[in-house]
């Protein structure tokens, strides 16, 4: 759902049929176009790990928007670092390396892994190929891994955030990315005026739920960052990893400082949709996404 039909209609919709006590939104696709910005992000990095790996030159540019869209619809994509590990993996113990054939395995996948995210895609390429090589390109991703100990995890980070964000974030220098900021491609959806008119409605009660880091938010939602409850607000990038959605954590946590139990949820995912129900089933809320 986008910020312009929520405000047109939806809103009004959901208050007719069961008040809703607060509103949480998601930040990518939502409050921000990123297709310039994270899917860009996804792209470079998937070919920075090829080059440097098998030093592969004919897979450049192998990652399409199209791609990135199929593995987020599995609901188990909502980190895009996530995203750049399955499919380099995929990639890698692929024998095929043409453009055509590795893009048609890579849909292949995405059709047949779930909200399992990489967990998913392991045992979907353990499947076909054998265990061993697995492993052994999962020990040289080494993914997931602290940040500073997989370079595929460091390399995502440096081209988004750029060196100093970069440095802010981790308090680490950057290692293999000087240059500009992918971030900066981010565009702001959300207005103000919008956003006040929401608020007119919710009062303190709006926030955000996001796998983004709080500093990566307010960096890109800057003009209207200060109007969310800021102690409502859950940055997953800054949780524990098991927190991720679509664990309903953030969702219910939100929603408790709040103190609501009935919540418009505005996200764009099917890991977000996945979240609200379960949080639904998990507790007596009711979410209306």
């Amino acid at each position: 759902m986008t910020i312009k039909r929520l405000h047109q209609y939806y809103i009004d919709k959901e208050f007719k049929t069961f008040n809703p006590q607060c509103i949480l939104f998601d930040i990518d696709g939502v409050l921000i176009d990123i297709r310039k910005s994270y899917n860009i992000v996804i792209k470079k990095t998937v070919d920075f790990i090829l080059n440097y790996i098998i030093g592969d030159t004919v897979l450049k540019g192998i990652v399409n928007d199209d791609i990135i869209l199929k593995f987020r619809q599995t609901g188990g994509f909502n980190n895009d670092t996530d995203t750049s590990y399955a499919i380099a993996l995929a990639i890698l113990v692929n024998p095929e390396k043409s453009i055509r054939s590795t893009r048609e395995f890579l849909s292949f996948i995405a059709k047949n892994v779930d909200e399992g995210g990489i967990i998913s895609v392991e045992k979907f390429l353990t499947s076909y190929f054998h265990y061993a090589d697995i492993q052994r390109l999962k020990k040289i991703l080494v993914y997931p891994a602290p940040l500073g100990n997989s370079m595929l995890a460091t390399v995502f980070d440096e081209f988004f955030y750029g060196p100093e964000l970069f440095e802010k974030r981790h308090k680490i220098k950057p290692k293999y990315y000087f240059g500009k900021p992918l971030i900066e491609n981010d565009k702001l959806l959300a207005t103000r005026p919008t956003i006040n008119d929401i608020t007119k409605k919710f009062g303190s009660n709006v926030a955000i739920v996001s796998g983004r880091s709080k500093i990566a938010a307010e960096y890109s939602l800057k003009p209207v960052f200060d109007v969310f409850n800021q102690r409502a607000c859950i940055f997953l990038e800054d949780e524990e990893r098991e927190y991720s959605k679509p664990n309903p954590y953030a969702i219910k946590k939100a929603m408790k400082i709040m103190n609501s139990k009935t919540a418009i949820y505005v996200g764009d995912s099917a890991e977000d949709l996945l979240m609200v129900r379960r949080a639904e089933k998990e507790t007596d809320i009711k979410i209306a996404f």
